[in-house]
């Protein structure tokens, strides 16, 4: 809890700096999500999650989300990962139209205080057609890095953790790689040994981008191991 602290105000500078940015669009949203994971071996576990998510103040339909995940556990607190993920995406004209991406992941974790930490480092490649997959220059290759911290407070079936997440555009962006920033705090649940409840709120900038949209995300998450 004393990390918490001391990580406060750094925290709430980056929120006034984001809330001060001239130009943005603002925006509730809302997504549910459900991941479902079972390990195949002890070092070898792979997931399926399904998400829906809602925009324009949750009045209208965003996207539908399938992720197919598998993650290897190397030792010494190092897993590797990746994974496919397919999209049904509406546009400005409620058009659904489906899209497409890939992910290769590198993740660090540890333990201080009784509070886990993660780093994580992602690379994406979204496509909206398989025939163009090759076709770099139109599509969208991004580079994320997730900062995590979790706390199970002791005794209770309760827990919190929060992140933060920078993305950058590593291709077509025009000089300017940094795109958007997440921050993210939630209290998860353990309904039982094998499953959990969450909830949390997101945070969510954009930058270097024409009207850049501004989001405030809830989320409900259900997890469960099979």
């Amino acid at each position: 809890m004393t990390m918490i602290r001391r990580s406060g105000p750094f925290l709430g500078l980056l929120v006034i700096c984001t809330m001060s940015l001239r130009g943005q669009v603002k925006d509730f949203q809302t997504w549910h999500e459900a991941n479902f994971k079972k390990d195949l071996n002890k070092d070898l576990a792979v997931s399926v999650e399904v998400g829906q998510r809602f925009k324009d103040n949750s009045t209208r339909y965003d996207r539908t989300l399938l992720t197919l995940d598998a993650d290897y556990d190397l030792g010494n607190y190092f897993t590797a990962g990746g994974g496919f993920r397919f999209i049904l995406a509406a546009d400005k004209e409620s058009n659904v139209s489906p899209r497409y991406r890939i992910h290769a992941d590198a993740t660090g974790k540890m333990e201080y205080l009784d509070v886990d930490f993660s780093l994580r480092v992602r690379f994406q490649y979204g496509f909206e057609e398989f025939t163009n997959f090759a076709s770099v220059r139109e599509n969208n290759f991004i580079n994320r890095y997730r900062l995590k911290a979790s706390y199970h407070i002791f005794g209770t079936r309760f827990g919190v953790d929060g992140y933060v997440e920078p993305w950058g555009q590593l291709t077509g962006n025009n000089g300017r790689f940094f795109r958007k920033m997440r921050y993210s705090t939630g209290l998860f649940y353990t309904l039982d040994f094998r499953s959990d409840l969450s909830f949390r709120c997101i945070l969510e900038n954009e930058f270097n981008q024409v009207n850049p949209m501004r989001s405030t995300i809830f989320v409900l998450s259900y997890s469960r191991d099979l």
